[in-house]
């Protein structure tokens, strides 16, 4: 071998370490939902073991003495949708009521509420509750994947397949394994 060295192991080693630590971003059609994307990013063990670290509580037994972890779901959620969901497009209120059923009615008493209230406050048509744009937070993702199992089931499998992740897959092949799910 001429000028030319392969690399050590070590370095290897450390390039894995690190790129589980990179963020990676990649925009997918939610398969349940018309016109539904959401920037997912990849979830490294690294990445999903923070998440749950920083969701766990530990405790003591009564009963046993023993010292015990449990998970707090809220955390758990709120690490996703900080960690793994980077923002979205192409939801509204009427497309979130198909996989969380009754928030267009929720909506629609709370806007009811707030006209008993004050009598004067205008109040949006139910066509125009319907149609409003569900804009990316970080609260509006966590309390979305607190409340639909299908999403928070998706965002998981999603962020943890490197496959999508991958430069060398062309998108084509990409947008294909999205669709199939």
């Amino acid at each position: 071998m001429t000028g030319s060295k392969k690399p050590d192991q070590k370095d290897i080693a450390s390039w894995i370490s690190k790129a589980g630590k990179v963020e990676q971003t990649e925009e997918f059609r939610y398969p349940y939902v018309e016109e539904f994307y959401v920037e997912i990013s990849f979830a490294s063990r690294f990445a999903l073991n923070q998440i749950r670290q920083l969701a766990a509580e530990s405790f003591t037994d009564r009963r046993t003495q023993t010292r015990e972890e449990r998970l707090d779901d809220e955390k758990l959620q709120l690490g996703y949708a900080q960690r793994i969901v980077k923002g979205w497009r192409g939801l509204t209120v009427e497309k979130l009521n198909s996989f969380i059923p009754g928030t267009v009615d929720e909506a629609i008493t709370q806007y009811e509420l707030a006209k008993k209230a004050n009598p004067e406050l205008e109040i949006p048509t139910v066509a125009e509750i319907r149609a409003t744009e569900v804009m990316y937070s970080v609260e509006t993702a966590a309390s979305i994947l607190s409340n639909s199992v299908d999403f928070m089931s998706w965002v998981v499998e999603t962020a943890g397949e490197s496959k999508h992740y991958s430069k060398v897959a062309s998108k084509k092949e990409k947008e294909y394994e999205n669709l199939k799910k």
